[in-house]
C-alpha cells in the first residue's frame, strides 16, 4: 500500500520520535512534531488508518503507538536520510584496521571491535566461504611415521591445519616433494577449483602419474576441511544490557544463545544478502523468533573477485539507522580496500 503525503508524514514522525525516545507516540506528540499543522483529533484519525493497515501498532493499553515492522520498512525504503561519516572518522577506522597488519583473522576481529564501538550495537564479521578463497601454499610436517600435519595457507593469511594419517613409509623428503608439486599446480586457484582439480587428477593418476604424485593428491584431498569452516567474530554483546527496550532476561538469554550458534547466525546473514550491496532484515521479516524485536544490517566485503564475507550489525528495530547504515557500509568498503591493497602488494612482490 502506498501512503498519501499526510499518512506518510504521520508515520515518519512516529518512527523518528520512537527511535529517539523508545516510548509509544501519541497524537499530541505527532501534532506538535509533524509539519502538517493538524489537530490531535485529525492526527488520531490518520493514526487509526495506519493501524488498520498494520503500519503502526499499540504495544499495550496506552494511547501511544509504535511502528510495526511494516512501518519501519516503509520508512527505510521511502524517507531515510543517512548521516555522512566525517573524513576524520573514516581515516581513524582505516588506520585501526590497517594497524594489525596483513592478517585476515586479526583484521576481521579488529573490524568487529571498531564497528561495535562506533555503532554501540552488537557487531558480527563473517569470513568468506573457503570455497572462494585462493590457495597460497601448503606444507606438510611429519609428526611421526604414519601421521602428518598439513598446513594450508590461503590468501589473506587464513590458515587451516589438519592432522592426516598416511602410509608409514612416507618420509619427510616425500612430503617436501608433495608440497612442491601441489603448490606448483594449484597456487592462486580457489579451494573450490583445487578440490575439483584434485578429483579429476586422481581419476587420471593411476595411468598418468607415478606413486609419489598419487600420494600427493590423496594427501591434499584429505587435508581439506569438508565443512564450510567460516569464522564469526562477535563483539559488543554488552550493549544488549544497555538497551532499555530489553529488560526481559529470558529474551536476552535467547539472543545470547543465538550468538553462540554459528550455523543459525550464518543462515541468518546469508538471508540478508540476497543482493550484492547493503541489506536490512527487519524484525518479523526474519525466521528467527529470537530476533523478532531486532534488525540486522549487513554489507559484503571482498577478499578477491567473488570471495565475499559479511559485516553486520544486530540492534533493536528502533536503532539509529541514519547513523549506523553508513558505518556498516563504510567498514565493509574499507575492508575490501585493505585486502585489495594486500593482494596487489603480494602479487607485485611475487612477480619481482
Amino acid at each position: 500500500m502506498n501512503l498519501d503525503q499526510r499518512q506518510a508524514d504521520v508515520l515518519f514522525t512516529i518512527v523518528r520520535s520512537y527511535i529517539q525516545s523508545g516510548r509509544p507516540v501519541g497524537s499530541r506528540t505527532v501534532s506538535r512534531k509533524s509539519s502538517l499543522n493538524l489537530s490531535p483529533a485529525s492526527i488520531r484519525n490518520i493514526m487509526a488508518d495506519l493501524a488498520e493497515e498494520k503500519f503502526i501498532e499499540q504495544p499495550h493499553t496506552s494511547a501511544g503507538r509504535i511502528p510495526s515492522t511494516k512501518g519501519f520498512r516503509y520508512y527505510l525504503d521511502s524517507r531515510l536520510d543517512v548521516e555522512p561519516i566525517s573524513g576524520e572518522v573514516e581515516k581513524n577506522i582505516k588506520a585501526s584496521l590497517s594497524r594489525v597488519g596483513p592478517d585476515l583473522t586479526q583484521t576481521l576481529s579488529q573490524a568487529s571491535k571498531v564497528l561495535s564501538s562506533l555503532s554501540k550495537q552488537i557487531c558480527l564479521v563473517i569470513t568468506p566461504s573457503q570455497q572462494n578463497i585462493r590457495w597460497k601454499h601448503i606444507d606438510f610436517i611429519l609428526l611421526r611415521p604414519g601421521l602428518v600435519m598439513s598446513i594450508l595457507v590461503m590468501e589473506g593469511g587464513l590458515v587451516q591445519n589438519k592432522v592426516v594419517s598416511v602410509q608409514t613409509d612416507i618420509t619427510a623428503d616425500d612430503l617436501e616433494k608433495f608440497s612442491n608439486y601441489l603448490n606448483e599446480h594449484y597456487q592462486g586457484k580457489t579451494l573450490q577449483q583445487v578440490r575439483a582439480g584434485i578429483v579429476t587428477q586422481m581419476q587420471k593418476a593411476r595411468k598418468q602419474f607415478d606413486h609419489l604424485y598419487q600420494n600427493a593428491l590423496k594427501l591434499a584431498r584429505e587435508s581439506f576441511d569438508p565443512g564450510n569452516n567460516r569464522q564469526v567474530y562477535v563483539d559488543g554483546t554488552h550493549y544488549l544490557f544497555q538497551d532499555t527496550d530489553f529488560t526481559d532476561l529470558s529474551k536476552m538469554r535467547e539472543v545470547f544463545k543465538l550468538l553462540e550458534e554459528r550455523s543459525k547466525l550464518l543462515k541468518l546473514l546469508d538471508n540478508t544478502l540476497e543482493s550484492d550491496g547493503l541489506s536490512i532484515l527487519m524484525g518479523r521479516e526474519q525466521d528467527l523468533e529470537e530476533l523478532s524485536d531486532y534488525a540486522v544490517i549487513s554489507s559484503p566485503y571482498s577478499l578477491q573477485d567473488d570471495s565475499l564475507g559479511y559485516v553486520s550489525i544486530i540492534g533493536p528495530t528502533r536503532m539509529n539507522y541514519s547513523r549506523i547504515i553508513p558505518a556498516v557500509d563504510l567498514t565493509a568498503r574499507i575492508l575490501s580496500q585493505i585486502f585489495r591493497e594486500i593482494y596487489e602488494h603480494d602479487n607485485s612482490t611475487s612477480e619481482n
